[in-house]
């Protein structure tokens, strides 16, 4: 990566154009959804930082260690998959943790993540918060996905599996840039996609909830 493109990702914000951020919610119900749902929620862990398997489907690799992954999160009721998709997004990008410390220990913990983004050359470890968010099928989401959205830092995209017809172009368009990305990104379907249009999209793993 050029030194102009790490100082731009530096200055970068979470994208809430092309993302809308994970909804917060009661701590003491997301808790339960998680520990509710340990196997899968290990599964889900591993999927985001195992860099995945070369050549398998749903896999484009953009350099010898990044990649853009699909998985598919299924559950009999579709409100409460998409409370456990939100819950782990919000684990993973670090708002839990945030918003169970004091000013200045969250002030503190920022800080820690700018400047580990800042330094390039450390390996990227399980603890260092990702960006997290919700695909859109807004017009102006939509356009920036498909176009203009580089990652920041690992991302993981949720994407509703009701939207999947409109999204898969978003999709499709990620994987064709994902030359690009200096990061991994992960793209989890949030209930069961339909991908008559698109069967080499699918994903490369698929879970489900108890």
């Amino acid at each position: 990566m050029s030194i102009e493109r790490r100082l731009a990702n530096l200055r970068a914000r979470f994208d809430g154009v092309a993302l809308q951020a994970p909804k917060r919610a009661p701590r003491q119900a997301e808790q339960a959804l998680l520990s509710g749902q340990a196997a899968t929620l290990g599964e889900l862990a591993d999927w985001c930082h195992t860099p995945a398997r070369r050549g398998a489907p749903g896999v484009w690799h953009s350099a010898a260690t990044q990649d853009l992954s699909v998985a598919t999160l299924l559950g009999a009721d579709g409100a409460a998959t998409a409370a456990f998709a939100n819950a782990f997004a919000r684990a993973l990008d670090g708002s839990t943790a945030l918003e169970s410390m004091s000013a200045v220990a969250g002030l503190g913990f920022r800080l820690q993540v700018k400047l580990h983004d800042a330094m390039w050359w450390r390996p990227r470890r399980p603890a260092d918060p990702w960006d997290a968010g919700w695909a859109s099928t807004a017009p102006p989401a939509q356009r920036r996905l498909e176009g203009h959205f580089l990652p920041r830092r690992a991302t993981l995209i949720l994407a509703p599996g009701e939207d999947s017809i409109p999204l898969t172009l978003a999709l499709a368009q990620l994987a064709q840039r994902s030359d690009e990305f200096a990061h991994p990104v992960r793209w989890l379907w949030v209930g069961a996609p339909s991908l008559a249009r698109a069967e080499h999209l699918r994903s490369s793993l698929t879970l489900t909830l108890n």
